[in-house]
């Protein structure tokens, strides 16, 4: 970056003027937006950057035009950004008050952004905050914002401030003299009252309603929370309601899926539970069990094979189309049924293999069903095994070699 006596169209620059009507980022609220014109010269202005203390750098493109030093411009903000920008810092105040009464005066601000779309808050709390505290937070605010109340603004010194009640805000730098903002009617005293050289609405009742989206832990010891205000809320609850909707059209669609499916198996589906998630994991175990018992009960899929060998009874038994993770039932099944003896299960589904072995309890002395696994796993394509003496399993790929 260098310093130049002139912009001139389609060049990005830094517009510095004598006095300005554009915030500068800080204490968390972003930058305003807008226009330097004059004459032919428009610049639109993207960003604006406090820099030095006070001196206030507009960042932004020539769009038409040209500019010189020392030349006469106006400035123009974006009213409707700005506007929202006031009515999001208004709710962090509101918001920091209500988070301290709720949670605990242990609460401070360990962060925010103030945005036209949006507000979010960093604070100190040890644990995420329940749904309850959550609603009381959002009632203490709206209730502020029904209230109609005017805020105001006060000039004082720091100590001045700090008598009143006011909090220092986390990220701002204070002067001999700050600016003391107060907000909330609550029994002829201010709800909130903090030290803030940020913009704000007049009166409460022009933040709207307000609702937390969001919480989050981003460090130990410190929350966030992300929330939405007046027609960015209503959209959000539309397109949230919208999607709501969407979402239970296809858990209808699965459940009717999922019935068929029961049906045909010659069973009635179960549809007992009212709510449809519940619903959907109650018919998808229900299909699950009907399925295997089918496996099971076709010879041709389910082949189990029982003899002696050096006196010690085997069950080996292979099944077609069931998933590794039902081997651990069919072991202890064949270990019941042996009453002492080794059991070795292989279950193929989707080009993958799973085997599992199970040896009673009277013969872990001699055998170890790890070592088993290990050996049957380098048979069928696969790697290792795990488990403990009396049961273990593994995986592999290649099914020819069961």
């Amino acid at each position: 970056d260098k310093e130049v006596d002139q912009l001139n169209s389609g060049e990005k620059g830094m517009i510095i003027v004598n006095q300005t009507p554009f915030y500068g980022e800080s204490g968390g609220q972003v930058g305003d937006k807008g226009e330097i014109i004059s004459g032919e010269f428009k610049f639109d202005v993207s960003d604006v950057q406090k820099k030095l203390g006070d001196l206030f750098v507009h960042y932004g493109k020539v769009k038409s035009g040209s500019v010189k030093l020392n030349q006469n411009v106006e400035m123009k903000i974006n009213v409707s950004r700005r506007d929202n920008i006031r009515a999001y810092h208004s709710a962090t105040h509101l918001l920091h008050e209500s988070l301290r009464r709720v949670l605990g005066e242990h609460v401070t601000q360990k962060g925010s952004l103030v945005e036209p779309e949006r507000l979010r808050f960093d604070f100190s709390h040890m644990k995420p905050v329940s749904s309850e505290e959550i609603n009381k937070i959002e009632t203490y605010v709206n209730s502020m914002v029904e209230k109609k109340s005017e805020v105001k603004t006060r000039l004082m010194t720091p100590k001045e401030a700090v008598e009143n009640g006011a909090l220092a805000l986390f990220g701002e730098k204070y002067g001999e003299e700050v600016r003391v903002l107060s907000m909330g009617n609550e029994e002829s005293k201010y709800f909130s009252t903090e030290l803030c050289g940020g913009t704000h609405v007049r009166n409460t009742e022009d933040i709207g309603k307000f609702k937390i989206i969001s919480q989050s832990s981003i460090a130990a010891g410190v929350r966030r929370v992300e929330a939405l205000r007046d027609k960015q809320l209503e959209g959000y609850l539309k397109n949230k309601e919208k999607l709501s909707g969407l979402s239970a059209q296809k858990d209808e669609e699965l459940i009717n899926e999922l019935s068929e499916k029961i049906i045909k198996f010659g069973k009635k589906p179960n549809l007992d539970n009212q709510d449809q998630k519940g619903l959907i994991k109650d018919l998808s175990r229900q299909l699950e069990l009907l399925s295997v018992k089918s496996i099971l009960d076709d010879k041709s899929k389910n082949i189990i094979k029982d003899e002696t060998i050096n006196g010690v009874k085997i069950r080996l038994q292979k099944v077609y189309d069931l998933p590794s993770k039902d081997l651990r039932k069919l072991v202890d099944k064949g270990k019941k049924e042996l009453n002492e003896g080794i059991v070795v299960v292989f279950a193929s589904k989707d080009e993958k293999v799973g085997l599992a072995v199970g040896v009673t309890e009277k013969l872990t002395n001699k055998y170890d069903a790890v070592k088993f696994a290990k050996l049957g796993s380098e048979i069928i394509g696969g790697k290792g095994g795990g488990g403990r003496k009396d049961f273990a399993q593994a995986g592999g790929q290649d099914k020819s070699k069961i």
